[in-house]
């Protein structure tokens, strides 16, 4: 890829859309579609002001509202925006498109696992590796109460310290130290108390379960207990930061934000993760936004069942990825009647299905289509099917 494509919005967007659809995720637009015939079940949501371009907060929504008519079916969406209308305080707004995917209908960890490895893949592919992914726990809404309360009272004690040029108002809310840049208020907060050390045993044992699975992934990371999410509020936040400064990218920023869906989408069991991409939008135009996915027809469907599965299952799709063989998956279905359907009606020429004894054996189930034979593979001879497919 040369460096004038490298640099072009529009390239970085085609190939956003073009890795995100390979993992799963749906243009949220088609999810949007699903409620024509009852536009009642959205209208609480803020309407788009351009067709074909949604921001976080409807896109999120639809996902939320989408999910809770499909029990156990969490949902993948992304979209594309050249306003969006946050950004953390070192991107600029102003200069940013935004690529945001959502997972939204599970509260396991497999959400932000998804996630992250989609955004690595994004990014690793357009000639950015990641160096990192900074991530924090704040927990849910008592774990954030009570570190509150605490972050306050050490305030207080400090705030003869600041400086009266701080354009924040600590005493008001202690949290916008954290999006203070000056020296001081930076050494307040590193004095301060942590918010891992006041979860609830729920969000502790959630955030055990994201490290671990970045660790079984070979994902880098390292807890920044400095990183605070924005005014959604996240359980979990994360920043993924590149190896080199890019011509285009600035940067990747999201978290699981359950109550905000809540609000959202009016509906109390929602949960979910989102994550933002913010690029240099110069040289765009409003229609590269309207993000499609390139038509290939698969020659895979690779049934996934249970969390064990879904996750080992994602190095699967990197052979498939790395072999360049089309292939549909359906990680929002739970039930391999639905995703045996689904194979059916794409025409594929082959099913591979990994379950919960696949994933401790390290196999998966080689399906030929057309006469329902079926063989076992370890997952290491995949590579070495999948040549056959391309000969």
């Amino acid at each position: 890829m040369s460096t004038g494509t490298r640099s072009s919005p529009a390239s970085f967007l085609k190939h956003a859309t073009d890795v995100a659809s390979f993992y799963g995720f749906v243009p949220v637009r088609s999810i949007e579609k699903s409620f024509s015939r009852t536009p009642d079940k959205i209208a609480h949501l803020a309407p788009d002001k351009s067709r074909g371009i949604h921001s976080f907060a409807r896109s999120a929504g639809l996902a939320a509202t989408y999910a809770s008519f499909h029990p156990q079916e969490p949902v993948l969406t992304f979209h594309a925006t050249p306003q969006p209308l946050y950004a953390p305080h070192s991107i600029p707004l102003s200069e940013s498109g935004e690529f945001g995917l959502q997972v939204v209908g599970t509260n396991e960890s497999v959400g932000e696992i998804v996630l992250l490895k989609t955004i690595t893949m994004i990014l690793a592919e357009w000639g950015s590796p990641v160096s990192r992914i900074r991530i924090n726990a704040l927990g849910d809404k008592d774990s954030q109460q009570r570190f509150g309360r605490e972050l306050q009272l050490h305030v207080r004690k400090h705030l003869g310290r600041i400086d009266a040029s701080c354009t924040h108002m600590p005493s008001q809310d202690p949290l916008s130290l954290y999006r203070c840049s000056m020296g001081v208020c930076r050494e307040i907060i590193a004095e301060g108390p942590r918010p891992v050390h006041f979860l609830s045993e729920k969000s502790r044992v959630h955030f055990r379960s994201v490290l671990e699975n970045l660790e079984k992934l070979g994902l880098p990371y390292e807890i920044d207990d400095l990183l605070l999410g924005d005014e959604k509020g996240p359980h979990i936040t994360f920043a993924v930061d590149l190896k080199d400064e890019d011509a285009t990218v600035f940067g990747a920023y999201g978290g699981r934000f359950d109550e905000y869906l809540r609000r959202e989408a009016r509906r109390k069991d929602s949960a979910g993760v989102g994550a933002s991409i913010f690029f240099r939008k110069k040289g765009s135009v409003r229609s590269h936004f309207a993000v499609v996915p390139a038509n290939r027809r698969p020659k895979i469907y690779f049934a996934q069942l249970g969390l064990r599965a879904k996750l080992q299952g994602l190095h699967v799709v990197d052979m498939f990825r790395e072999a360049k063989v089309p292939v549909m998956q359906s990680f929002d279905s739970s039930k391999l009647s639905m995703q045996l359907s689904q194979a059916s009606a794409q025409g594929v020429s082959h099913l591979v299905i990994m379950g919960q004894r696949e994933a401790l054996d390290g196999t998966v189930i080689v399906r030929t289509m057309q006469n329902s034979s079926q063989v076992t593979v370890p997952v290491s001879e995949v590579p070495r099917f999948l040549k056959t497919l391309r000969a």
